[in-house]
């Protein structure tokens, strides 16, 4: 059997996570990124590096993208060596990344014309779980392109679920995050209180995580927060924009989603305080910061 060839586009945490779970699986692996750095990184790994995202068709015929943010999606599908650029034909886009259905529609529309497959694949993990091959995909597209990609899509994650012909998985997706936004800040909220009343955070996240409330991501925030450590899996930073694609996305359905408004806004405010880069559950410190109470980290110039 010929050795799987695959190339992925954009090598931020999750990018690079999933470049060395396609590398751990016995796949040939070309990468390309706007910064060399963690193409290095990767080329040290036994990936092979591209100049331009275009190049990496000479390579392999699936693609993954994993980026920022819909601008830099348009830039690295549509602009100059873009990934609509030659190839074979029913070469595969499979995009990983968090944006709009405005834009991936767009995306949609291009890869139509320039005869590229286009599969959304948006996830629910952070790099552990991608490395561990545990993640949750959400994927929406043609079902026969689906098919083509379920097992080199099964080696990345353990779910792998099939959503719709369209857009469904960035919604699906943005719903995820609204729900994950709304639990950091409940959980920052009923720290705050417990703390506040004599209550061992420790003790209190304890009984949370046991409690009909716990869930596998409280539990997994469960020591960081007790060691007061914010190095980022998901940066506050970007949870503010995923809440805005939300609130963009409920708009143009006619609906409001007001608590995804609030925490909008709260992560927007604790970015402005200077937490954009930590670790989304900081929401914790920018309520201490408002409260006028000792804070875990530094807020920014002001503290």
């Amino acid at each position: 059997m010929d050795q799987l060839r695959v190339a992925v586009a954009g090598l931020g945490k999750m990018g690079t996570a999933l470049a060395r779970r396609l590398l751990s699986q016995g796949a040939e692996v070309a990468v390309w990124n706007r910064s060399p750095a963690a193409v290095d990184v990767l080329v040290a790994e036994g990936a092979r590096p591209t100049a331009t995202p275009a190049q990496l068709w000479e390579f392999a015929e699936v693609v993954f993208t994993f980026l920022a943010d819909d601008d830099a999606v348009r830039s690295v599908v549509l602009g100059e060596s873009g990934l609509v650029g030659g190839g074979p034909e029913h070469r595969l886009l499979v995009d990983m990344s968090t944006i709009s259905p405005a834009v991936s529609a767009e995306m949609a529309a291009a890869t139509k014309q320039a005869g590229v497959d286009y599969l959304r694949s948006p996830v629910s993990g952070n790099p552990g779980v991608l490395t561990a091959g545990n993640l949750t995909l959400m994927v929406s597209g043609d079902a026969t392109v689906f098919a083509r990609a379920a097992d080199i899509l099964g080696l990345i994650g353990s779910k792998v679920l099939y959503v719709g012909p369209g857009d469904e998985a960035r919604i699906l997706k943005l719903a995820v995050n609204s729900m994950l936004a709304a639990t950091a800040e409940a959980l920052a909220e009923a720290v705050l209180l417990c703390e506040t009343s004599g209550i061992d955070r420790s003790t209190a996240l304890d009984v949370i995580s046991s409690s009909a409330v716990g869930s596998p991501f409280i539990a997994y925030k469960r020591q960081a927060l007790i060691e007061r450590q914010y190095e980022a899996t998901f940066t506050t930073a970007m949870l503010a924009k995923d809440l805005r694609l939300v609130t963009e996305a409920a708009a143009t359905v006619g609906v409001k989603l007001p608590l995804a408004e609030l925490v909008g806004q709260l992560a927007e405010a604790a970015s402005a305080a200077g937490l954009a880069d930590l670790d989304f559950v900081v929401l914790l410190v920018h309520l201490q910061r408002l409260m006028g109470l000792p804070t875990d980290v530094p807020t920014g110039p002001s503290s």
